[in-house]
């Protein structure tokens, strides 16, 4: 079919996208339990099915409902696990999940983003690219990967911020791209050490709002341009900040068809805010069609812009924004790190584990410095063992934190709000800057 050759095209127009669609829809359904039946209860028409403007009569899809099943469900018939590259997103929507993609999906993914960060930077090679602040997960495990021209040097969320700071000094970066959080920490340390870093060509943030006092630190530490990427786990790169307009972003055509929709999956208006959903342009081991990101933000009306794109336009208006947790001690770790300290818990080498049947969801608190509420939604393999693990965990961080964990039936967001996996009450100077500069 043409489309399944389409799929990979780098650039997308508007004919491509519709041919990927249907060749996308369609093979969902001929061989993926999941949108079979799915797409069965919601009575589609397959053959109504022409591209994005028929993309509304498809239901909308969560993490929940693809993970229910397990993979016999979600996968395209007659592949397995073991055939394919695995990644597991961070979970910081509250269920973590598997994704999982062949040799070719996990190239095209690697491609486009390269090719989206060429939106903002004329490229140079041999290019330097600096990863600051990922998980050990995956099997990426080495500070240091050689790709060809591109060296790949990844600053560990879990390295000592010395360290970090020692790696930095001795390498010429040609892109450094990371979470907010993990700049902010960085840039800060480097700031009271009175030490300059190496200029990069650009500095890319991701997977968190990128706050204005966090991108204003990040220009006068670093004197490079910082510019805000939209992406996930599940796609790839999903927009890229426009350089002609901060603030706005570009929709990546190549990899994913993003929709705003309001609460029973329908398309909002052209400049009105709604949730978030995408359908996966290239993925047809593991389809992604209409899913819920659990973002918020507002399509606008496409055009041609001064950047030289022409297409959407869309902006964030809410995403991963999560606060920092305060130690006994006074010292401040991210929530990305304090969500390690539950998901590192579960047994993932383990072969029967499997994560929905033991918790559906879960939601990390801090009430006082040293109590951590964690509330759970269990599922049937759920058990007291568990609980124990992330005590012993959290522990490790400071010897006189407390564990409550409670059982809840369900979590769900206040109406029109995502959801929070990690919130702190305690007043940090992560929250206290943003909350400044809110107020300004």
């Amino acid at each position: 079919m043409i489309g399944s050759w389409i799929r990979f095209l780098p650039r997308k127009n508007k004919k491509d996208v519709d041919r990927s669609i249907r060749y996308i829809v369609s093979s969902a359904y001929k061989n993926v339990p999941f949108y079979r039946k799915s797409f069965n209860r919601a009575g589609v028409d397959l053959l109504s099915i022409g591209g994005v403007d028929d993309l509304p009569r498809l239901p909308v899809v969560t993490r929940l409902d693809l993970m229910a099943g397990g993979a016999a469900e979600y996968l395209r018939r007659g592949l397995s696990p073991e055939q394919l590259i695995i990644r597991h997103t961070t979970g910081t929507t509250g269920t973590p999940m598997i994704i999982h993609k062949n040799r070719m999906e996990e190239a095209f993914r690697k491609i486009t983003t390269i090719d989206a960060y060429r939106r903002n930077v004329s490229l140079t090679w041999p290019l330097v690219f600096v990863d600051v602040g990922p998980e050990r997960k995956d099997g990426v495990t080495e500070i240091v990967t050689r790709l060809g021209p591109m060296t790949i040097i990844r600053l560990f969320r879990t390295m000592p911020m010395e360290q970090q700071i020692d790696i930095l000094t001795k390498i010429s970066p040609t892109i450094m791209a990371g979470r907010p959080s993990a700049f902010w920490e960085l840039a800060n340390a480097l700031r009271e050490k009175a030490i300059v870093p190496p200029v990069p060509q650009l500095m890319i943030c991701g997977a968190e709002l990128l706050f204005p006092n966090v991108r204003k630190l990040m220009e006068n530490v670093f004197s490079s341009r910082v510019v805000d990427y939209y992406g996930c786990e599940e796609a790839g790169n999903i927009a890229w900040e426009c350089p002609e307009n901060p603030g706005l972003m570009h929709p990546n055509t190549a990899t994913v068809w993003i929709e705003a929709v309001d609460q029973k999956g329908n398309p909002t208006p052209a400049g009105k805010e709604g949730n978030l959903i995408i359908t996966n342009l290239y993925n047809s081991s593991m389809p992604f069609i209409r899913y819920e990101m659990g973002d918020r933000g507002i399509m606008m009306e496409p055009g041609h812009c001064r950047c030289g794109f022409n297409g959407p336009v869309m902006r964030l208006t809410e995403g991963r924004s999560e606060n920092f947790i305060v130690l006994p001690d006074g010292r401040e770790i991210t929530p990305r790190l304090m969500y390690e300290v539950v998901n590192s818990a579960f047994p993932y080498d383990t072969s029967d584990w499997n994560m929905i049947e033991a918790i559906r969801t879960f939601q990390i608190i801090q009430e006082t410095n040293d109590l951590i509420v964690v509330k759970v939604v269990p599922g049937p393999a759920y058990s007291e063992s568990l609980r124990r693990a992330v005590e012993e965990n959290l522990r490790r961080l400071h010897p006189a934190m407390r564990l409550e964990v409670v059982i809840v039936e369900d979590l769900r967001p206040e109406p029109g709000k995502k959801f929070h996996q990690v919130l702190g009450k305690l007043s940090s100077r992560w929250k206290r800057e943003q909350e400044n500069q809110e107020n300004k």
